[in-house]
């Protein structure tokens, strides 16, 4: 079953404008089950979403997903992921993984095949990503290679010539 973005976007977005109490959300939503996925059954896939995230006015992050597919009411499965982290400090650091999924419940999200973290400082290529959205921490699984910049050490990596007289 395809469904549009749209209809996706519009689910996730449904239970934050909507103000139901506490009591309203358990007795539709399960603990662990996304309110957005009540709306989707197992199986819907939907294609080509973008999902920004601001802080303060700022955007933070921005995840494409080239499609998404529906597995159960707490967790999805994703393919053809590029994800752009926007540090304060004007880093830009790029997450490319061919497929992963995410379990709503555990708030896990793991990669499957070659997964790429790349900024201007290095280049990092492992087997897989294990990052737990609750701690905000990821693991790159081997094995792993790791490609350092330059500018990462220095001028004295990298000295500039001699000026002339």
């Amino acid at each position: 079953m395809r469904v549009p973005a749209t209809v996706l976007l519009l689910a996730l977005l449904l239970p934050a404008g909507a103000q139901q109490t506490p009591q309203d959300v358990s007795d539709t939503v399960g603990q662990g089950e996304f309110p957005g996925l009540q709306l989707l059954p197992p199986g819907s896939v939907v294609k080509g979403i973008s999902l920004p995230r601001y802080e303060n006015h700022r955007v933070t992050a921005l995840v494409q997903i080239r499609e998404l597919r529906v597995e159960s009411r707490s967790r999805v499965s994703l393919q053809g992921i590029a994800a752009t982290l926007f540090s304060k400090d004007g880093f830009r650091t790029a997450v490319s993984t061919p497929r992963a999924t995410y379990d709503f419940a555990s708030q896990r999200a793991e990669t499957a095949g070659r997964t790429t973290v790349r900024d201007e400082r290095f280049t990092a290529r492992g087997g897989r990503v294990v990052y737990n959205a609750r701690t905000q921490k990821g693991l790159l699984r081997g094995p792993v290679r790791t490609t350092v910049s330059a500018a990462v050490f220095g001028r004295a990596a990298n000295p500039a010539p001699p000026a002339k007289k």
